[in-house]
């Protein structure tokens, strides 16, 4: 069962806002599907923690997917994302149990065995996120696993 699409890691309201073209090229929509796997993977292993701990609704809201590097500029991204390049996605659980999610991340998804390069538990001043990269522009995947205030 899918629970993520392309079009989904594409869909920017702050592109829309800025009308900023972000239609990924051929080869980026190839990393948003191999992103997309990883995510699917996220979702099941979410799926079976909020079932053990008897936490409503699994699904997983994407809140930034891909990134063209003209919104990657205009909201303030590294160069060097990999949402640029289209292996990394910001997510939220809808569930709202942010907290849990962000433990199960860090705890417990990050040492099943799955290849990734960063899920790194990000926090502003008026959100919370969990960013997950799947590799970087050369292949890498590093496994880092850290928080980030920003």
């Amino acid at each position: 069962m899918a629970n993520f699409s392309i079009a989904e890691l594409v869909q920017s309201s702050t592109a829309e806002q800025l009308k900023i073209n972000n239609n990924p090229p051929s080869i980026v929509k190839v990393h948003l599907t191999e992103t997309i796997t990883l995510l699917e993977s996220i979702r099941v292993e979410w799926g079976k923690y909020c079932e053990a701990h008897k936490l409503e609704n699994p699904a997983i809201r994407v809140t930034s997917g891909y990134r063209s590097p003209e919104l990657n500029k205009a909201v303030g991204g590294v160069k060097t994302s990999a949402h640029v390049e289209g292996y990394a996605a910001d997510l939220q659980p809808v569930n709202g149990k942010q907290t849990e999610f962000e433990r199960f991340m860090a705890n417990e998804f990050s040492k099943k065995g799955y290849a990734f390069d960063q899920i790194i538990i990000e926090k502003s001043n008026t959100s919370r996120w969990v960013h997950v990269g799947y590799k970087r522009a050369d292949g890498k995947q590093r496994r880092q696993c850290f928080t980030l205030k920003v």
